[in-house]
């Protein structure tokens, strides 16, 4: 039995160079082949994410690198709510407490 869908890459760039001309040639392809080099980054989640580019009149190909969040951060779990404010805490008594002048 086959995937389905299957990776169509080859017709996805001949989208995007056809809807984005003003795009250089093969720069989208570059920028591809370095997302597909990736296990956590699915065909459909290349899909959607070169059909946003194309449809914002000031994105180009390099943006969806820049989208791509590093690994590491998906593993790690957000600070509690009260780190902020143990935070803010510590920075308001560091401006109020000032050492004695000599």
């Amino acid at each position: 039995m086959t995937d389905v869908p299957q990776p169509a890459t080859v017709q996805l760039l001949a989208l995007a160079a056809a809807a984005r001309p003003d795009w250089p040639p093969g720069l989208l392809g570059d920028v591809v082949a370095q997302l597909r080099c990736r296990d956590d980054f699915s065909f459909g989640r290349l899909v959607v994410s070169v059909a946003q580019l194309i449809a914002d009149p000031e994105a180009e190909p390099p943006d969806l690198l820049a989208a791509v969040a590093d690994p590491w951060r998906h593993r790690r779990r957000p600070p509690a709510p009260e780190t902020a404010q143990r935070g803010a805490a510590a920075a308001r008594a560091a401006l109020h407490n000032h050492p004695p002048t000599i």
